[in-house]
C-alpha cells in the first residue's frame, strides 16, 4: 500500500458534503470507517494508479469529514434542541412561520370581552381573536366574559392582526360586489377593523380582508396610536379594488380631512385677537414653534421665532420642546384661517426693567464672558451684558482684547450706550483713580476741548482729553496746528503734563484730531467781530439835530 502523500495547501483542499457518485462514496465507506476514530477526524482520498509504471502519481486531495450532528440530519452542528441557545441562535429559521390555527378550522375559546360590534375571545393563549357581532342573530344569546365561544377560523392572523373568527364562512362573497360597486361610486361603507399592522390597520368587510393605510387613519399618523381603533366600526371609502376582491384599499382620509376643517371652522369662532389661551408646543423648527389650543379644539397655531422670546440671540430649541405647556397671545387671525400667537407679549422685557438701573454714565461691576478680537463682552447680570470695544480697553493701540483682559476676570466698567430695541449695551473702563472728578466734556466737531499732554515728536502732541474715557479720550494734534514755527522742537515747547487747549478739527472713528492754531485763529476772529460791533454801537449816535430832537422828546 501506498503511503499517503504529504497533505496539500489550504487553498486546494476541496470540502465537499456530498459523494458527487456512487462510486466515490463506495471507495470513501472504508477509509472513512478506519478514520473515525482518528484525533484530527479527516480521511484521505486516495486514486486508482495509473498502469502505466511512468504515469506520475496523482496528488491526494483531503476532504473535511462532516462531524455528526445532535439534531436531524443535514442541520447544521449545535442546531438541535439539546444544543445552547446561543448556538439555536443561529439556527435559520423558515421564511414564514406556521399559524396555529388554519382557515375552516373550527375552534374554541374563552371570551375576554364583549364590544358593542364585536366578541374578543382568547384561543387557549395561543392568539387573540375577534368575532362581528353583525354575524349574530337577534335572537342569538350574546356570551358573557369568560363562557366558551366556538367559531371557524375566518382569518390566521398571520399578516399581523387578529385571528378573525366566523360562523358564516360565505359571507365574503356577498360582501364583494357591494364593495366593488362601492369603489365605482365613491360611496361610504362600513367595517371592523380587527388589527394593527405594519403600516397601517387590517379592516374586515362583512368577511372582506381589506387593508387601510396609516395616512388613511389618522391626518397626524406618526403620533397616532391605532391600538385603541380594534373592535370599532367605521365608515371607510373603498381606494382601491383589485383581484377580484383579493387586494382592497380602504381609506378614512376625506372624512377625518372633512371633520378636521368643520372642527376648524367652529374653532375659529371660538378666537379673538389678543386672547390669552394655554398652548401646548408640537413641533419646533428653526424658523418656530406650532403649538396646540386645546380650549380652541386642538387647532395649531404659530410662534415665530420672533415673537418666542425678548432675546433676539436667544435659540428656540432651547426655550421650548414639544410637550412644553404654557400661556400664549393670540396677536392675529388672518383670512386664511392662520393663527399667529406670541410668548413674548405675556413675559416682561428684562431690558426694559434694566434701562433704568443701568443709564448711561453709571458704574458697574461686571465679568467678562466672552474675548473676542474686537472687544470683550461683560455680563451685567444674568442674560444681559455688554461689549467693550478693544479701542476702549487702554489708551494704547492693541490688536487683539485677550491681551488685555481674559474669561471670567472680574471687570468693572462704565454704560455708554444703552440700546433696548436693538439690545446692545456700550461699555468702557472706568476711569483711572484721580481722574474720576474731571468735568466731562462732549467731543464734538469744531468744539473746544481741554487736554492733556503725554507725549511729543516731531509729527505732533498725542494728547490725553479730560474728562472723557475710552478711544475718544486720545487725541492727537498734528504738527503744523500746534501753531508753531516749522522746525520748532515740540518737545521743549510743549511739556509732558501740560494742559492745553484745542479745537477739534476732525473725527476719525471716534478719534479726534485737534488743532492748537485753529481754536486761535477763531478766538482772533472772534476778538475782530466783537470790536467791529463795538465801533458799530458807538457810531450809531446819529446828527446834532437827532440828538436835539430825542431831548426834547423827552
Amino acid at each position: 500500500m501506498t503511503e499517503p502523500s504529504s497533505p496539500p495547501p489550504a487553498a486546494a483542499v476541496e470540502v465537499t458534503a456530498e459523494p458527487r457518485e456512487a462510486g466515490e462514496a463506495e471507495h470513501r465507506a472504508p477509509t472513512d470507517a478506519a478514520d473515525s476514530g482518528s484525533d484530527d477526524g479527516d480521511a484521505e482520498e486516495t486514486t486508482e494508479a495509473d498502469a502505466s509504471a511512468d504515469a506520475p502519481k496523482k496528488k491526494k486531495r483531503r476532504r473535511k469529514k462532516k462531524k455528526p450532528t445532535s439534531g436531524a440530519e443535514g442541520a447544521p452542528e449545535g442546531a438541535g434542541p439539546s444544543a445552547p441557545p446561543s448556538a439555536r441562535r443561529h439556527h435559520p429559521r423558515p421564511a414564514m412561520e406556521r399559524a396555529p390555527f388554519h382557515v375552516g378550522e373550527e375552534t374554541f375559546g374563552k371570551v375576554t370581552a364583549v364590544l358593542d360590534t364585536a366578541i374578543m375571545i382568547d384561543l387557549s393563549g395561543k392568539a387573540l381573536a375577534i368575532f362581528d357581532r353583525l354575524e349574530m342573530e337577534p335572537d342569538d344569546l350574546v356570551p358573557s366574559v369568560g363562557d366558551r365561544f366556538v367559531a371557524r377560523i375566518h382569518n390566521d392572523g398571520l399578516r399581523g392582526g387578529l385571528v378573525v373568527m366566523t360562523r358564516k364562512p360565505l359571507r365574503e362573497e356577498e360582501a364583494k360586489p357591494r364593495v366593488e360597486q362601492a369603489h365605482k361610486d365613491g360611496a361610504l361603507i362600513q367595517g371592523l377593523v380587527t388589527g394593527v399592522i405594519k403600516g397601517g390597520v387590517e379592516v374586515d368587510i362583512d368577511g372582506l380582508r381589506a387593508f387601510a393605510p396609516a395616512s388613511g387613519m389618522d391626518l397626524h399618523p406618526g403620533n397616532a396610536n391605532f391600538a385603541g381603533l380594534v373592535g370599532q366600526r367605521l365608515d371607510f371609502k373603498v381606494a382601491d379594488y383589485k383581484s377580484q376582491g383579493r387586494d382592497v384599499v380602504v381609506t378614512r382620509r376625506p372624512m377625518l380631512e372633512q371633520e378636521a376643517r368643520e372642527r376648524r371652522k367652529h374653532a375659529l369662532t371660538l378666537l379673538s385677537e389678543g386672547q390669552v389661551l394655554e398652548g401646548v408646543v408640537r413641533t419646533v423648527v428653526e424658523w418656530g414653534a406650532f403649538v396646540a389650543l386645546p380650549a380652541a379644539e386642538g387647532l395649531e397655531g404659530l410662534i415665530h421665532v420672533s415673537e418666542a422670546s425678548h432675546d433676539p440671540r436667544a435659540k428656540l430649541a432651547e426655550l421650548m420642546k414639544p410637550g412644553d405647556r404654557f400661556d400664549v397671545k393670540i396677536t392675529k387671525v388672518d383670512e386664511r384661517g392662520k393663527i399667529w400667537l406670541s410668548r413674548k407679549a405675556l413675559v416682561e422685557d428684562p431690558w426694559a426693567a434694566a434701562k433704568l438701573k443701568f443709564a448711561p454714565g453709571t458704574r458697574h461691576a461686571g465679568k467678562v464672558t466672552r474675548v473676542e478680537k474686537y472687544g470683550a463682552f461683560v455680563e451685567l447680570e444674568p442674560g444681559l451684558e455688554g461689549m467693550v470695544h478693544v479701542s476702549d480697553l487702554s489708551f494704547e493701540r492693541v490688536e487683539t482684547a485677550a491681551s488685555l483682559v481674559s474669561v471670567g476676570q472680574d471687570f468693572d466698567v462704565v454704560v455708554v450706550d444703552f440700546d433696548v430695541h436693538a439690545r446692545r449695551i456700550g461699555l468702557q473702563p472706568p476711569p483711572p483713580p484721580g481722574r474720576e472728578n474731571e468735568e466731562p466734556q462732549r467731543i464734538v466737531k469744531y468744539g473746544s476741548v481741554k487736554a492733556e499732554v503725554l507725549k511729543a515728536d516731531p509729527a505732533g502732541l498725542v494728547v490725553r482729553i479730560l474728562g472723557v474715557m475710552g478711544r475718544a479720550a486720545r487725541g492727537f494734534v498734528p504738527a503744523g496746528q500746534t501753531g508753531t514755527q516749522r522746525g520748532t522742537d515740540l518737545r521743549k515747547h510743549f511739556k509732558q503734563g501740560a494742559i492745553i487747549e484745542a479745537k477739534i478739527i476732525d473725527l476719525d472713528r471716534n478719534e479726534p484730531k485737534l488743532s492748537i492754531r485753529g481754536l486761535a485763529e477763531d478766538e482772533e476772529k472772534r476778538a475782530t467781530k466783537e470790536y467791529r460791533q463795538k465801533l458799530k454801537a458807538e457810531s450809531s449816535f446819529g446828527t446834532l439835530g437827532d440828538l436835539l430832537a430825542k431831548r426834547l422828546s423827552k
